[in-house]
């Protein structure tokens, strides 16, 4: 597979601007990084030329062979297999932070506050989506400091995965991969790519298995941990939605139990009263 990109000299927005980056971004992650997926088991295609070019950047690419469909349990549980040995192999800021020099996104995922003020301003003003709107700034300042930094995918959907004759996951199109907390992909693949979510509580226990397994009991998140960074990670994903609009299971109940812990069902008077509840409802813990 070829992909030949051209960039625009001039990006006119900070949409513009962020998909410029992603394909930097992507061609960094195969000059250095895909074999290292593959040597830790997860499939991804193999780099066979990267090239820059003055106008953009052509990356050559194996095939991946396998299929698309819906995602039951059994497969979602493959893909957090997939998703738990990604995270562990850059597990901590240290590493993450290493992978970002080496050209890595230094925000992983797509939908990251920064890059997204226009859907933050396009969000209601009244009802649970005001106070989301309000709340959002201080939910992903905690999610940076977070304690469970990695390199995610930053785009973990059915559309971006297939499957192989043994029912291996085989992933790709790596743009947004970068540094953010492990349960950013974890919310989005939940969401956006299992097509069962009554499961949820086995399926997050799945995940957390296999990253221990990865990194070793004592080093893994606490149950504890990895649910409060995936209820904030579900409400950061819901506050790129509001403004640009839902798909994916519903989450306005995990983003309303969030809200509630920070302002017990009253919008507070301003983002930084949103960012003094954050520091006692979510504290950021070591374990």
């Amino acid at each position: 597979i070829a992909k030949k990109v051209t960039l625009p000299k001039r990006c006119d927005s900070i949409g513009d601007a962020r998909k410029k980056a992603s394909y930097e971004v992507e061609a960094s992650f195969y000059e250095a990084h895909a074999e290292r997926l593959v040597a830790a088991g997860c499939a991804v295609p193999r780099p066979l030329l990267v090239e820059r070019r003055g106008d953009g950047v052509t990356i050559v690419m194996t095939k991946l062979v396998g299929s698309s469909g819906s995602m039951d349990g059994a497969q979602t549980r493959r893909v957090l297999s997939w998703l738990a040995k990604l995270h562990g192999l850059y597990y901590g800021a240290a590493k993450a932070d290493a992978a970002v020099r080496e050209g890595l996104a230094a925000q992983g995922e797509y939908w990251y506050l920064d890059t997204r003020p226009d859907e933050h301003a396009a969000m209601p003003k009244r009802g649970w989506e005001g106070r989301l709107r309000l709340a959002a700034r201080a939910i992903d300042e905690r999610l940076k400091a977070d304690k469970h930094q990695t390199i995610v995918h930053g785009d973990a959907k059915s559309a971006n995965i297939i499957f192989a004759a043994d029912g291996e996951p085989l992933f790709y199109d790596f743009q947004y991969v970068g540094k953010a907390c492990c349960a950013k992909d974890l919310a989005y693949c939940l969401c956006c790519c299992c097509d069962d979510a009554d499961d949820e509580a086995a399926l997050v226990a799945h995940y957390r298995a296999e990253l221990a397994a990865a990194l070793g009991a004592d080093a893994a998140p606490s149950r504890e941990a990895l649910d409060d960074a995936l209820l904030l990670a579900y409400a950061d994903l819901g506050r790129w939605m509001s403004g640009w609009g839902w798909w994916g299971h519903d989450l306005e109940s995990k983003i309303r139990v969030v809200l509630d812990r920070l302002d017990g069902g009253a919008a507070l008077a301003s983002e930084a009263d949103y960012a003094t509840a954050m520091e006692k409802a979510f504290p950021i813990r070591a374990g």
